[in-house]
């Protein structure tokens, strides 16, 4: 339910601003019980669903320059798991703020949100200004708040200002020491890295004698170890030198057929720039067929554990199926978990987890749907706050959901290589008995990385920089069992605009960047898994998205003009051997706004539209509509299924089921007067 309570807002409006502070009353809220005690506490008692409060509208003495924290303090015995700050911006629309812990409290103790570190500020005078509080904790959980307020920074937090931008200048310093270093010009190159069984053969040019320099995946190439030389080349009368170097050293069990090379030159400064394997041996791979599909219709996965299932019945030739690593492998023995070498080093396996992906895979594979993992790392804490796991980002903030991977040392890197190998491996058997995975699509809408692939305030080439090497390593494990697997890149439909909050980055130049990095180290065959929701994503009527053009500067990308994401991607810069990147739609839907059978045909309307865009678009391979199943509580009231959360088919599962078919023509008429409707 949601109410104002006039009381509180009297209550809490009666003071005005003292003392640089502006007390903020309370506004609509849900899920959550309020009760108003003496001196202006709150009492909150924790519902089901989704609690949340709003404050009151903020009043005109608010100065984002000035009231850079917002601040509060609570008695929790129990504590929360989390509280979410979000706020208006100008644009009307609000953004996340910060994410806070709440430990347990016996006695009142301060909270604080820094509004000072915002790249996009709250909008001071805007009618609607407002905050919104998101409450994370079991049901039933009770907490008490008071004195919510807006004040200026006191000492204490000035100084942990300061040294957060201490830690955002080094930052910058790194991006721009990244950027200076794929952009080296070099006469000495390393050509091809080639992986055969047993050898890395370099082949490339110098002016005279260099020294090769391997590198681990657990460092950035500028910060490579300039001692660590594995070889010496000595170019022929013409420059060329060809070397072939072990892929395990003798008296280890570590494999290089992940490493980057570079050459160094008598100076001692770098002569190359570092290279990724480019190609590899015959004996490297399995001899596996490349899949590929007559349509693009394909669903997100949900979990398929018989024959039967009614997922089948649709006609689907894709499919995307989430994996979070951290349920499938870890560092410490647990009860259940099965003891796995790799590398000379024992991790455990949740075999009942990793044997449940294997039977959907094979349910798939018998159906000839073509399978796309969606590979996502865990953010979990402990009760100090620290990460619950290594693979962990140990700069990855709270309120990321995932994190990105922890590749800034050798036992996470290596760690996070085992998970990567543990899936290629099995999942690229030529036999199928545990089903096969072809595309790999790296983690989740990176432009959103604050909420889906945490990494904390980074500049873009520092964070790129870190998910490139994620993606390499997935790459090249990948190739070494199924020589046509593949990388995606995870993307919203935003394109050349920036949404709106901190952690977030302007799609087009990700690409932009992306594409460079590989280029700069050795390039290798990736591709996009794009997420082009309508603009408005309750609002499921997309041929009305407003806002949007055909060219590359367009804000957003959704069906409307979908055409323009193959037409960036066919730019000569994007090509890989002559030929266009792939390109995935791995998310994406129409809401049912309400269950209504006008809203259902709306839904109708948008696959049939949607389908019609792609028709003439074949670099598109798959379009995997999110969702199958409404889960309106766990998606903010969204309806992006086909069916209900309570299984009934919608009228956009026939629709869906005839798309391809005969039968589309029979939907294709009633797409057709529900987008005249209005016209």
């Amino acid at each position: 339910m949601i109410r104002f309570l006039g009381r509180v807002m009297i209550l809490f409006h009666a003071a005005a601003a003292l003392g640089g502070e502006i007390p903020l009353g309370l506004g609509p809220h849900k899920d959550v019980e309020v009760r108003v005690q003496p001196e202006t506490v709150l009492e909150l008692k924790l519902g089901e669903g989704h609690p949340h409060f709003w404050t009151g509208i903020v009043s005109g003495d608010y100065k984002v320059d000035e009231h850079t924290v917002l601040a509060l303090e609570y008695f929790a015995p129990s504590g929360l798991e989390s509280v979410v700050l979000r706020y208006r911006v100008a644009s009307g629309e609000m953004a996340v703020a910060e994410q806070l812990p709440v430990p347990l409290a016996e006695t009142w103790q301060p909270l604080a949100f820094d509004l000072g570190q915002l790249e996009v500020k709250p909008a001071a005078g805007h009618p609607e200004m407002r905050f919104h509080f998101a409450l994370n904790g079991a049901a039933g959980t009770e907490v008490q708040l008071r004195r919510i307020r807006l004040r200026e920074t006191n000492a204490e937090e000035k100084t942990l200002a300061a040294n957060r931008e201490k830690i955002m200048a080094e930052r910058e310093a790194q991006a721009a020491a990244i950027l200076a270093d794929i952009r080296l010009n070099t006469e000495a190159t390393l050509q091809t890295v080639h992986v055969g069984a047993k050898e890395i053969t370099l082949i490339g040019r110098a002016a005279g004698p260099v020294k090769v320099v391997g590198i681990p995946p657990e460092m950035v190439s500028f910060q490579a170890d300039k001692g660590a030389v594995d070889a010496d080349a000595k170019p022929d009368a013409k420059g060329a030198f060809k070397l072939t170097i072990a892929r395990v050293v003798e008296g280890s069990q570590k494999d290089r057929a992940l490493w980057r090379w570079r050459l160094l030159g008598p100076d001692g400064q770098w002569a190359s720039r570092a290279m990724w394997p480019t190609a590899y041996g015959p004996a490297v791979g399995r001899n596996i067929p490349k899949l590929t599909a007559p349509h693009q219709k394909g669903i997100g996965m949900p979990p398929v554990r018989n024959a039967d299932h009614d997922i089948f019945n649709l006609g689907v030739r894709h499919a995307t199926m989430n994996v979070v690593l951290h349920a499938l492998i870890r560092e410490t023995a647990a009860p259940g978990w099965t003891p796995w070498k790799f590398e000379g080093r024992t991790y455990y396996l949740n075999e009942k987890q990793i044997e449940g992906h294997d039977i959907s895979l094979r349910l798939m594979a018998e159906k000839k749907i073509i399978v796309s993992a969606i590979l996502l790392v865990g953010n979990g804490r402990g009760a100090d706050g620290k990460p619950g796991m290594s693979l962990t980002h140990p700069e990855a903030e709270l309120r990321g959901i995932y994190s990105i991977p922890n590749l800034t040392a050798e036992e996470p890197a290596q760690f996070y290589r085992a998970a990567l190998h543990l899936m290629a491996e099995r999942w690229t058997r030529a036999d199928g008995s545990c089903g096969r995975v072809s595309n790999w699509i790296m983690h989740n809408e990176i432009d959103q990385g604050a909420t889906w692939t945490n990494m904390g305030a980074q500049p873009l080439a520092r964070y790129l920089e870190t998910y490139m090497r994620s993606a390499r390593l997935m790459h090249h494990t990948a190739r070494l069992f199924d020589p046509h697997a593949r990388v995606f890149i995870s993307l919203t439909h935003h394109w050349a605009k920036k949404s709106s909050g901190s952690g977030t980055y302007i799609v087009r130049d990700m690409l932009e960047l992306f594409a460079e990095m590989a280029r700069a180290e050795g390039d290798f065959e990736w591709g996009v898994a794009y997420h082009p929701y309508p603009r408005d994503l309750r609002n499921p009527d997309t041929w009305k998205d407003a806002d949007l053009t055909q060219d590359f500067d367009t804000p957003y990308i959704t069906p409307k003009n979908i055409e323009v994401l193959p037409a960036f991607l066919e730019q000569s810069r994007f090509l890989f051997a002559g030929k266009p990147r792939g390109i995935l739609l791995s998310e994406q839907g129409f809401n049912t706004p309400t269950l209504s059978l006008e809203d259902q045909r709306r839904q109708v309307a948008g696959l049939i539209y949607m389908f019609r865009k792609l028709q003439p678009l074949k670099t598109i391979e798959a379009y995997h509509l999110h969702r199958y199943q409404d889960m309106p509580v766990q998606e903010g009231g969204l309806r992006l299924g086909i069916i209900t959360e309570t299984g009934e088919h919608k009228l956009g599962w026939e629709a869906y089921q005839a798309i391809g078919t005969e039968k589309e023509a029979e939907f294709e008429k009633m797409a057709e007067e529900v987008m005249k409707q209005g016209d």
